[in-house]
């Protein structure tokens, strides 16, 4: 999923359109895959993610390797948790002028909640990195535990030796 901003020097309809609902007082997110692969792609993905959250649109990018997946594919849209778009359309100019692209758009509030559900799965996501740090993190926290307990069983038992022995 990917989210060009300007479309032939104009601003993208698609944005605009957010933009406004956001002024209007609705909760927009938008999730914006991230491959490292894609350079121009990414940058241009980061010119609309700047422009979005200085209207106070939150914005996600969901890395290639955070999920079994290796790309958030459909370009949907849940609106009011009654109705979704399931999509193949890139948010580009080339994708909705140029291209043979499909989209449906269900009104049913099961099929919307059902896509939130994933939605906010995959707007839930960490990175590998984070989920190895927080790991890590309980880990260490859990061998001090361990090695505060044998410390204090260790100098237990010498204590108590030390305490039988007859001294002469």
């Amino acid at each position: 999923m990917y989210i060009y901003k300007n479309w032939s020097k104009t601003l993208s309809p698609f944005i605009e359109r957010l933009v406004n609902k956001s002024k209007q007082g609705l909760d927009v997110k938008v999730i914006l895959n991230y491959n490292p692969y894609y350079g121009s792609t990414n940058d241009k993905c980061n010119q609309t993610k700047r422009y979005f959250e200085s209207y106070g649109i939150e914005v996600k990018f969901v890395y290639t390797n955070w999920s079994y997946f290796t790309n958030i594919h459909n370009k949907g849209m849940i609106v009011d948790n009654k109705s979704v778009l399931i999509s193949s359309i890139n948010w580009n100019e080339d994708s909705v002028t140029l291209n043979r692209e499909a989209g449906i758009i269900i009104n049913n509030e099961d099929a919307a909640r059902y896509y939130a559900n994933v939605f906010f799965y995959d707007w839930n996501l960490i990175s590998p990195q984070s989920q190895k740090q927080e790991a890590k993190s309980s880990l260490e926290y859990k061998n001090t535990i361990y090695i505060a307990i044998v410390f204090t069983l260790t100098f237990a038992l010498i204590a108590r030796d030390w305490r039988k022995r007859q001294w002469t």
